[in-house]
């Protein structure tokens, strides 16, 4: 990680920081170093940040904080922010909410992306069908962006790594696999697309968190395709952040293998 990576990585430690507050401070300071340097009544007065907030910074030698750095060191986690006009993705920052800054394991793809998410408990024809049209769109160099989720998402991706690349959204910590089944399937994206998350490091996968992941999913994306699924699912919540975002939807509500 830079220096500035890690200034970052700090500063997201905070506890009580949100994308809200970060954003704030940016506009008010211009840049994580003078962010930093800053006094809590600067904060305060610049940006709104309440002192306790301001108060809970972690110190450069935290042992939190240089652990989860060593460990980003290892895992070759890097940080891309919202500031950052070469790395971050553009169809990302167009949207009307979108994270102060990512962690990603990987490399993102430059090329066009189209998002392919449905249901848990998919059926064997659903996932078979999401593999051949991510292998096909993947084959087109169209990135394709999933959940890692069970289901449609596990299939999608390991249709896209057949023949190109794929992003998983995560709804944790960049450090935190869910499901833990997934683990090899995350390894296999890292090495021909990225996984990345807007949550600090160590977040577990509550469900409060999947509503966040599900926008950046359509966010990335140009449209995005809904598989198998179910009523109030966050696949449909994921279709609804697509629509408000400007972007395509497509649906497969059902079999299509079926001759009737």
């Amino acid at each position: 990680m830079t220096k500035e990576q890690q200034d970052w990585l700090r500063l997201h430690l905070t506890s009580g920081l949100g994308r809200v507050g970060l954003i704030r401070l940016m506009e008010a300071f211009g840049s994580v170093s003078a962010i930093l340097a800053a006094s809590a009544d600067a904060w305060r007065q610049k940006a709104g940040i309440r002192p306790a907030v301001a108060a809970a910074l972690p110190a450069p030698h935290d042992p939190q904080l240089l652990q989860t750095t060593q460990l980003f060191d290892e895992l070759g986690v890097t940080i891309i922010t919202l500031w950052d006009q070469q790395h971050y993705p553009d169809a990302l920052r167009s949207i009307y909410d979108p994270p102060a800054l990512l962690y990603v394991l990987g490399t993102l793809p430059k090329q066009q992306a189209f998002a392919v998410v449905g249901a848990r408990r998919a059926s064997p024809s659903g996932r078979r069908l999401t593999t051949e049209i991510c292998a096909e769109l993947a084959a087109r160099n169209i990135t394709v962006v999933s959940g890692l989720a069970r289901g449609i998402d596990s299939a999608a991706h390991q249709g896209a790594l057949e023949t190109g690349r794929t992003v998983a959204v995560l709804g944790c910590g960049i450090d935190v696999v869910y499901p833990p089944e997934n683990a090899d399937l995350a390894q296999n994206i890292i090495g021909q697309g990225a996984i990345l998350s807007e949550y600090p490091p160590g977040t577990p996968p509550l469900a409060g968190h999947f509503p966040g992941r599900n926008r950046i999913i359509s966010g990335l994306a140009k449209g995005v395709l809904i598989v198998e699924a179910a009523e109030r699912s966050g696949s449909l919540l994921t279709a609804d952040f697509a629509l408000e975002q400007g972007r395509e939807v497509f649906a497969v509500p059902g079999p299509v293998y079926s001759k009737t």
